[in-house]
């Protein structure tokens, strides 16, 4: 019963531990050290008793998985590994959203992407077809997140 006990201890302890330590170690050991106490809980007390603790271990790690999922975040000492400011669409590219239909040239060869000028403003842009030559006119035809898809103007097209 006192290495059931013990090994249950450990598990319990390794496995918490690891949740916020990185490594994988503590983890691994903590899952064999729960499945030891199963195992020796079969072995030392039969069958039933043994499900029973096969049962309240994997309960146990769901009901505790559950309860980290919702909880990690809040926790005092866990605060400083959750990112806290918000994601998304920042000021310049919402400005590059409405530079379709703006002209320019290709400050660098396109194969498929370089750098373009449109209004003494450089900027990375992407061919939308075959790469474009350095000093080419070029025409903005869609923007995709912080990509910018250019067009060459071909003269009398």
């Amino acid at each position: 019963m006192t290495l059931i006990l013990i090994l249950c201890v450990v598990g319990i302890v390794a496995v918490l531990a690891e949740l916020v330590l990185p490594g994988g170690i503590l983890g691994v050991v903590g899952a064999l050290c729960l499945v030891g106490a199963v195992i020796a809980t079969y072995l030392s007390y039969g069958g039933v008793a043994g499900t029973i603790a096969l049962a309240i271990v994997v309960l146990a790690g769901v009901a505790t998985l559950s309860l980290w999922m919702r909880l990690f975040h809040r926790l005092p000492f866990t605060r400083q590994l959750v990112l806290g400011d918000a994601v998304g669409v920042d000021d310049g590219m919402r400005k590059r959203q409405d530079m379709t239909g703006r002209t320019g040239r290709a400050l660098t060869d396109l194969m498929p992407s370089g750098r373009g000028e449109f209004d003494g403003e450089k900027i990375d842009v992407v061919a939308e077809g075959p790469s474009i030559r350095r000093d080419a006119r070029i025409e903005i035809v869609e923007t995709r997140g912080p990509s910018i898809i250019v067009r060459e103007i071909r003269e009398g097209g």
